[in-house]
């Protein structure tokens, strides 16, 4: 028995480094980020909840994830995808992000998710850049195509989940948030900041364009 949960730890902690390094098959990096972030959003909005224009078109700033869940005596969460930053000029040059989050418990299936995060506070945006993480709580899927919230309307940041596949219980309790550092600085240059990019000070890179404007028209 002590085997077995050794071995299912080493399997764990080998797939979760899969999932957070995974994901990009072009040779822009910066555009698969973009391509996931942007398949999370047409996710959501093609779904039976899609998040009201009103919503986008006031947010402070937004996080686009598509994540992929699976257990089998351990769960974790891992994905891909992009942050971007409202400005006077509109949306800011995408950052790459990664989303991990570990459970541990008797957990059987695997999950696709696609998660879009609406800030409409530009203070709980700069928490989540500042501190790399944000935690929510209440969002459920089950192991049909599903939506759900994980806060109720007027607070500063809304999470839009879809989730499909045949994971018992989908439920975003706290992502940890990692920056793609060589990810940024392959599209923007070794001395780009996270902050710097967001707030304008770099053109932005293929495909940025494209998802600046699907958030302009919310699909």
């Amino acid at each position: 028995m002590t085997r077995i949960v050794t071995v299912s730890i080493s399997l764990f902690f080998a797939s979760l480094a899969v999932l957070v390094s995974g994901g990009c098959s072009s040779q822009s990096p910066i555009l698969d980020h973009i391509t996931e972030g942007s398949e999370a959003l047409q996710s959501v909005q093609t779904s039976g909840k899609p998040i009201p224009q009103a919503e986008l078109q006031s947010a402070a700033g937004v996080a686009l994830v598509k994540c992929f869940q699976a257990g089998v005596v351990f769960g974790m969460m891992g994905g891909n995808g992009v942050a971007v930053k409202r400005l006077p000029s509109g949306w800011s040059p995408p950052v790459a992000i990664g989303i991990v989050k570990g459970d541990f418990g008797a957990l059987i299936g695997a999950q696709h998710l696609d998660v879009v995060m609406v800030f409409s506070d530009a203070t709980a945006f700069d928490e989540f850049i500042s501190t790399g993480r944000y935690f929510y709580a209440g969002a459920q899927g089950t192991a049909a195509t599903n939506t759900g919230e994980t806060q109720a309307a007027g607070a500063p940041v809304k999470t839009y989940v879809r989730a499909a596949g045949l994971y018992g219980a989908a439920s975003i309790g706290g992502l940890g948030v990692t920056f793609k550092e060589k990810v940024n600085a392959a599209a923007y240059g070794a001395d780009a900041t996270v902050v710097d990019i967001l707030n304008g000070k770099f053109p932005q890179p293929p495909g940025g364009i494209e998802l600046a404007k699907k958030l302009a028209s919310g699909t």
